[in-house]
């Protein structure tokens, strides 16, 4: 297989579904994270559901980061980022 069909292969769409299915409860709420170099920053939490948060930040996060948010206390992954809002996963 060749690089090219490995980065563009064709995305399961059940499974893609079936994450995105999820009940996703609009808040906004003030809160702070911190990255694994220990760096606090501020976030407001924009929604939340049972496997993750969208949050606000005023610095885009790489993919893969994993930050520890303070209120609530969850420690979680970045699974996507735009300019400002991320996408995090809960891991526990």
């Amino acid at each position: 297989m060749s690089i090219i069909k490995k980065l563009f292969k064709k995305r399961d769409v059940v499974s893609y579904n079936e994450k995105r299915r999820q009940t996703r409860t609009k808040c906004a709420l003030a809160t702070e994270f911190a990255e694994t170099t220990g760096e606090t920053r501020s976030c407001q939490i924009v929604d939340m559901s049972e496997s993750g948060l969208g949050i606000l930040t005023s610095t885009r996060l790489m993919l893969g980061t994993k930050v520890n948010i303070f209120s609530p206390a969850v420690e979680a992954e970045v699974v996507w980022s735009a300019e400002n809002k991320t996408g995090l996963r809960i891991l526990r």
